[in-house]
């Protein structure tokens, strides 16, 4: 089973719908020096799992966590959104770049290969760069931007 994250505070997150672009995507980041540690990738209930927007599938800490995070935190409900992703049969890639020049790098990597729902997370904030492409995971209302 995937580490359960507890937070995605320094991650570049975005949803892949394809093999082909996730392929794509992981080839370009090596141009501004990415390096393979800094990259992973999120698929399956396996993936879902690392994620676990309600703390359900993680025991009673996650769960308990995930509600403070819910209250506290603006990220939580991307989280439910990556969750679904990964479950949907798509693919959720992190990369933990260094500073702003490699982001945004990053970012039009994911962008040319058409990665959406686009997020950096930060200590206090979250940076949206690319809202979510096409129907939205059937998600319950509190858990929707």
């Amino acid at each position: 089973m995937a580490r359960f994250l507890g937070s995605a505070r320094g991650r570049l997150l975005a949803v892949v719908d394809t093999q082909a672009a996730l392929d794509e995507i992981v080839a370009a980041l090596k141009e501004p020096g990415i390096a393979a540690e800094a990259i992973e990738i999120f698929a399956g209930d396996e993936g879902a799992a690392a994620f676990d927007g309600r703390g359900e599938r993680n025991g009673p800490a996650a769960r308990l966590l995930r509600t403070v995070q819910f209250t506290l935190m603006d990220q939580m409900p991307d989280f439910a959104y990556y969750e679904a992703a990964a479950r949907e049969g798509r693919f959720v890639i992190s990369v933990k770049a260094r500073g702003e020049a490699q982001t945004k790098r990053a970012v039009e990597m994911f962008r040319e290969h058409g990665a959406h729902f686009i997020n950096r997370f930060a200590l206090f904030q979250t940076e949206e760069y690319e809202r979510w492409h096409g129907k939205e995971p059937d998600l319950p209302g509190f858990m929707r931007r």
